[in-house]
């Protein structure tokens, strides 16, 4: 199924927060976790056992009399990782079903990420009958938009504790800082609070949940999701569905939101 026409256009009018990155490398615009010799200046501290002797600062030194050091912090790029719960109540509702609401949004977490250069991957754990989706992260708009286009191809699952453990994998194990996306109305998420639990340690982790009003959605109704119990670490986003997602993001993003 191609995505629509008038969803792009709006993408591309998305008023991102980032527009200009580094050049080169895998440096990139977000601090890392990793302090050391990289290419923003820091500060100025005093001199500690086991400091590198070559960042000291020789003009500031010479005039306070004590051995002063730059700090510096390394720079790089940033991977994030959109992770969609694809259980039937995903699909149903109105005027606007969750999974479209998520698939928006994760519309203009690519314009964004393809604006900067950064790297952006897709989780979408299966069931009995449907394989785990797991793209890699990669750059690029047509990247992006296969993503997009690889998730409107799917049907919808039910995932059990062992379909998120397979989808998610080895995730998180190895590095830091990384981004997880979680796009959900809680229907899914049962038993995945103890797989996030390490992983939110580690890595920044944010759940989106469409706010349903009941009077307006005819399948939610009266119905209310039993909490993942998810950790507290994990920051949780609950937004209006019919506020117009793109923009929403392109508010929280504004903000510091990334």
């Amino acid at each position: 199924m191609p995505l629509p026409k008038r969803f792009l256009a709006r993408l591309r009018r998305l008023p991102l927060r980032l527009r200009t990155r580094l050049r080169g490398g895998t440096e990139g615009l977000h601090p890392s976790v990793v302090k050391g010799s990289g290419l923003t200046f820091v500060e100025n501290r005093p001199y500690q056992v086991g400091d590198d002797p070559r960042l000291i600062n020789w003009p500031l030194t010479a005039r306070t009399g004590e051995p002063v050091i730059k700090r510096f912090e390394a720079s790089r790029e940033l991977i994030l990782w959109l992770v969609v719960d694809p259980s039937p109540s995903m699909y149903l509702g109105d005027p606007v079903t969750p999974i479209r609401w998520a698939l928006e949004l994760m519309g203009a977490a690519c314009a964004t990420i393809q604006a900067t250069g950064d790297r952006i991957g897709l989780i979408v754990p299966g069931d009995g009958r449907t394989p785990a989706l797991r793209l890699a992260p990669k750059r690029g708009k047509a990247y992006g938009l296969r993503l997009l286009e690889r998730l409107l191809e799917r049907p919808p699952a039910v995932p059990t504790p062992a379909a998120w453990q397979e989808a998610l994998g080895h995730w998180g194990e190895h590095g830091k800082g990384h981004r997880l996306w979680i796009f959900s109305n809680g229907a899914g998420l049962q038993g995945l609070s103890p797989l996030l639990k390490p992983l939110a340690a580690r890595h920044k982790v944010v759940w989106f949940a469409p706010r349903l009003p009941k009077k307006r959605w005819s399948f939610h109704a009266g119905m209310e999701w039993p909490d993942p119990g998810l950790p507290a670490s994990i920051e949780r986003q609950q937004w209006n569905a019919l506020e117009d997602p793109v923009a929403r993001m392109g508010k929280w993003l504004k903000a510091g939101g990334a």
